[in-house]
Order: structure tokens, then C-alpha cells, then sequence
């Protein structure tokens, strides 16, 4: 069985839970824009395989690729043409020649994705046992989850 869907927008990685003082408490929660990409991602997940699901004993491959958005500064502005085109250094990322090396970090990224299918499109995040986490620049933004039985089961 392989489950495959796309996340659109900004990739973004999991943050780590906040604390607020409530008196005599330390309340613990999760910043508001993880809870927010995570139901995106699980929003995303049921619109093509709602009713795939991995059993108990199943061992899975995960693959996570994030697509991020070429910076600004390698677009050039053509005013005769009134054209947008990408420079030579814009051109390599579109490629895959150059990759991102910026946050969020790829366990990150793994991290909200998988913790926000937990329970939905597997039982426990515990039997991902193959795990590969991409990062390329596109000009669409999205990150693609792929999610399949293990072939070393």
C-alpha cells in the first residue's frame, strides 16, 4: 500500500511547546501555528486517503520532500518586456543543483508531518522504521509525504 498527497504552502517544522505562568501553574502548550500546519497536514491527507490506513504491525517508509520558494533576490525584473525571470544562481535551485540550507530543519519537518498522522494514517509514528526527509527550492512551496509498507518487512 503507498499513500502519497501534497501539503501547499510554506513547509514549516515543529515547534517546541511553550510555557505560560497561570499563578501558582506552569501551563504547557503547543505554539498555535503547529497545531494550525498540522491539521493542514492532516487536512491534506484525508482529501485523497481518507480510508487508507496502516495496520499495527506494519512497518513504513516515509518520504518527505520540501519544496521552498526561491528567494526574491534571484528574480530579475526585465522593463522593456515588462518579464520576471530567475538568474543564473535561480536557475541551479530550480534545477536541484543547489538546495536549501536553511530552517526549519529537516527532522523538523519530519517531525509535525508524521506527529500530525499519528493516529490517523498509522497507528503509532513508532513503526516508521525507513525515514527520508528532502529539501529543494521550487517556485510552487509544499511539502510531498509518501508514506508506504516498508520493503524490508
Amino acid at each position: 500500500m503507498r499513500i502519497e498527497f501534497t501539503v501547499y504552502g510554506d513547509p514549516m517544522g515543529k515547534q517546541r511547546p511553550k510555557a505560560r505562568n497561570t499563578g501558582k501553574f506552569v501551563q504547557i502548550y503547543t505554539p498555535k501555528e503547529t497545531v494550525n500546519y498540522e491539521s493542514k497536514v492532516v487536512a491534506a491527507y484525508k482529501m485523497k486517503n481518507e480510508h487508507m490506513h496502516f495496520s499495527q504491525g506494519d512497518e513504513i517508509l516515509a518520504m518527505i520532500t520540501a519544496y521552498f520558494k526561491i528567494p526574491k533576490a534571484h528574480y530579475r525584473f526585465h522593463k522593456k518586456t515588462n518579464t520576471t525571470d530567475l538568474d543564473k544562481e535561480g536557475l541551479l535551485m530550480l534545477e536541484g543543483k543547489i538546495n536549501p540550507k536553511k530552517t526549519p530543519d529537516c527532522d523538523n519537518i519530519a517531525k509535525i508531518c508524521l506527529d500530525a498522522l499519528n493516529g490517523i494514517a498509522y497507528p503509532d509514528d513508532s513503526q516508521i522504521t525507513t525515514l527520508v526527509v528532502l529539501k529543494h527550492y521550487s517556485e510552487e512551496p509544499r511539502v510531498e509525504i509518501m508514506l508506504e509498507k516498508d520493503a524490508n518487512e
